[in-house]
């Protein structure tokens, strides 16, 4: 007989908190902690902040065995990686992002919550959830990627424009952002 089951996604967070890594969970998982609802997604995507190099050293002792974890593949803006949780084939994405003014502030701004699925965990805040989408969208607001971007706006109106407009600018965003807005 085996034992509980324990939800991947806060199994993840754990290891992640005992690691000292900091870090804060982005995309659908985040979405749904501020309470947009929750979009079935195979995995979590989690943003940490760590050099590239440090990440065979300072990830994987926290992940192996009980995760396979996937080597880091570098990227325009951000190098990514992967674990895969084989007892229960649950899947963490892992983004490094280049230090960059809106890599930084987005870590700076990343809010503490006490998630039901998640635990204690630290996760982006609605504006910097919203400036991931943009860049994964590539300009394709009719995907997924922009459907999420279009429920982040419609739901909440308080969003603070003058810092999206500030990153948008900074990554290239900004033309992207206003029809995400028009």
């Amino acid at each position: 007989m085996s034992g509980p089951v324990i939800d991947p996604r806060h199994d993840i967070v754990e290891r992640l908190e005992q690691s000292g890594i900091r870090y804060y969970v982005t995309g659908s998982e985040a979405m749904a902690a501020h309470g947009l609802g929750y979009r079935l997604t195979n995995d979590i995507d989690v943003v940490l902040d760590i050099e590239p190099g440090a990440y065979d050293v300072v990830v994987r002792p926290f992940f192996e065995p009980a995760y396979i974890v996937n080597a880091l593949l570098p990227t325009a803006r951000r190098w990514l990686g992967s674990a895969i949780a084989i007892a229960t084939v649950s899947k963490v994405d892992f983004v490094i992002r280049v230090r960059d003014p809106w890599g930084q502030a987005a870590l700076a701004r990343r809010l503490r919550i006490d998630d039901p699925a998640l635990g204690d965990v630290w996760i982006a805040t609605l504006e910097d959830v919203l400036l991931a989408k943009l860049e994964w969208a590539e300009g394709d607001l009719a995907g997924l990627q922009g459907k999420d971007i279009h429920r982040i706006i419609e739901a909440v109106p308080s969003l603070d424009r003058s810092y999206l407009d500030l990153q948008a600018a900074g990554l290239g965003l900004r033309d992207a952002l206003d029809r995400a807005f028009a």
